[in-house]
């Protein structure tokens, strides 16, 4: 993280929104042959994130992230195992393995963000 990028506890937000996103927007759509919404303009959705967040203390958030981001588990973990669907119109068909993929490097990519800030 360089000077005027996030903060961790930013960071922490940004990954609850997209957490909440894809648990509202996402995760109840996905049934075999469902094309699931594209997914929102990153830079707008980030924007969207930061104000959302504004008013939590460090404490409500990191309790927000952590029951949400229990909650997304469960609620993909369900996602029948043959189930394929598509993002957007595209062609690729996703599994809920393969959706949170996707997720999982989002998260190491933060996660190594905040390795670092927290190592200075």
């Amino acid at each position: 993280m360089k000077e005027g990028k996030w903060s961790i506890i930013q960071i922490v937000g940004h990954l609850y929104y997209w957490d909440k996103f894809n648990l509202d927007k996402m995760v109840p759509y996905m049934t075999e042959g469902a094309d699931l919404p594209t997914f929102p303009d990153h830079d707008q959705h980030n924007e969207e994130a930061m104000s959302f967040i504004k008013d939590y203390s460090v404490e409500s958030l990191i309790d927000s992230f952590v029951l949400t981001r229990k909650e997304l588990i469960e609620k993909i973990s369900r996602v029948g195992k043959d189930v394929r669907f598509t993002i957007g119109g595209g062609k690729r068909k996703f599994s809920g393995g393969s959706f949170i993929k996707i997720f999982i490097k989002h998260d190491a990519h933060h996660q190594k963000q905040i390795n670092e800030k927290s190592l200075k």
